[in-house]
């Protein structure tokens, strides 16, 4: 009875979900572009990565401004960077659009 009691709780422990956690902060909050941002991870909310970074465009003052993002389904997309968050310590972009979202022609 003991070992039935515990195995949803060792279930959640071990969940995909709770594999990642991250601590972006938002992409556009940044003062200045780290340099080992280029190639990062990027991934949806639930930590699926849609794609990775391959560009991001500043002001003159080097502030983030856009972010050009290489889709796992070849395209390339650019967004804002006030839609983006960035967690530099583990180097990941984070977005809160799924690979489908993503994916839509712009209009």
């Amino acid at each position: 009875m003991k070992i039935l009691f515990a195995l949803p709780f060792l279930a959640i422990g071990i969940s995909p979900l709770a594999a990642e956690q991250f601590a972006p902060m938002a992409l556009n909050s940044i003062a200045a572009v780290p340099a080992k941002i280029a190639g990062a991870r990027v991934v949806d909310p639930k930590g699926v990565a849609v794609g990775s970074l391959v560009k991001v465009q500043t002001d003159a003052r080097g502030k983030p401004l856009k972010a050009d993002i290489a889709l796992t389904g070849g395209r390339t997309v650019t967004l804002d960077a006030s839609a983006l968050g960035y967690d530099q310590t583990a180097n990941v972009v984070v977005t809160a659009m799924d690979q489908a979202q993503l994916a839509r022609p712009a209009r």
